[in-house]
């Protein structure tokens, strides 16, 4: 199968994905060297964010640098010991709610029409409207917090850890390229721009070949917007259209990259993150048509550093 039809398959399997709703809850990359998850989640529950929630707590987490990407509430940790650092801030968890008004008199009856769906009994003697709207929690960082059982500190121990097979024609490819690409033990993946580089965890902390393949072409899908290559505008403020715009290519660049490849196994945690990133877009499917444009750009300039033939080597 050539490139082309790879890409305009992958660009159709995420659409069709995206409109179904098909998407399963986020999953790891990595092992998080700090405990907790990679991804943003309830330390106690262990719900996984989602949506504008999972995009925020992990920003904040990034920016000051907490160990933990584990939150609570404060009843939470209350129950079980736990004391809020001296001058730490709540971060916000939004959630979508519904109110049930009656459609002739205009009343709440929320709490009614609850009570009878609770209790499995028929609403269609009531006439009434469902009004959609979000409601607020606060959650804190499991580093924000002291004197919580040994458990939620846990650190994992990367000399216990083997790595993954290495796929030689993929690792020729980013070779090729020259990027410059530091592995480290640590719990973030990004290209910084002021650098020209690209910061990746410990090669250890993956443990499949598929789970790094899915990082490092993100990575470098962004590192192939730099000025100097493919110069697209990818210095934007976090949560902006144009940052939103810069996931989403990076995200289906990595679904094309790897895809080419012959992995595809994750692509349900590529339509994950593209759905969270199509929130700040308005959800806007088309947006996703007009990143697979770029991404494409990207993919193919990636792979003609390694010169490439136009089928894939398998």
């Amino acid at each position: 199968m050539n490139t082309q039809a790879i890409y305009e398959r992958i660009t159709g399997i995420i659409i069709e994905m995206l409109e179904s709703h098909k998407n399963n809850n986020y999953s790891e990359s990595w092992i998080n060297l700090s405990g907790g998850s990679t991804f943003a989640k309830n330390a106690v529950s262990n719900h996984v964010y989602s949506g504008i929630n999972q995009l925020l707590l992990s920003y904040l987490k990034r920016k000051y640098n907490y160990a933990h990407n584990s939150w609570m509430t404060f009843k939470q940790l209350s129950e079980l010991g736990g004391r809020i650092q001296k001058g730490s801030k709540a971060s916000m968890v939004v959630f979508k709610s519904v109110l049930y008004i009656d459609k002739k008199t205009e009343k709440n009856i929320t709490p009614i029409i609850e009570g009878l769906i609770a209790k499995g009994q028929s609403t269609d003697h009531i006439d009434f409207k469902k009004v959609g709207y979000l409601k607020n929690y606060t959650v804190f960082s499991v580093s924000q917090i002291d004197g919580l059982p040994e458990q939620f500190y846990k650190l994992a121990d990367l000399e216990q850890m083997t790595g993954f097979e290495r796929d030689e024609y993929s690792e020729h490819i980013i070779e090729s390229t020259g990027a410059n690409i530091c592995y480290a033990p640590q719990n973030e993946a990004f290209y910084k721009i002021d650098e020209d580089k690209i910061y990746m965890p410990d090669r250890r902390q993956f443990d499949s070949t598929e789970k790094f393949l899915n990082v490092i072409w993100h990575e470098m899908t962004h590192w192939s917007g730099h000025t100097s290559r493919l110069n697209r505008p990818i210095a934007n403020k976090f949560l902006s259209k144009e940052y939103a715009m810069e996931e989403l290519i990076g995200e289906i660049g990595s679904a094309f990259l790897c895809a080419y490849l012959g992995y595809e196994n994750r692509i349900t945690n590529n339509v994950a993150y593209i759905d969270s990133w199509l929130s700040v877009l308005k959800n806007d499917k088309q947006f996703v048509v007009q990143a697979s444009s770029q991404a494409q750009k990207a993919a193919d300039y990636i792979l003609e550093f390694s010169h490439v033939t136009e089928d894939a080597p398998f």
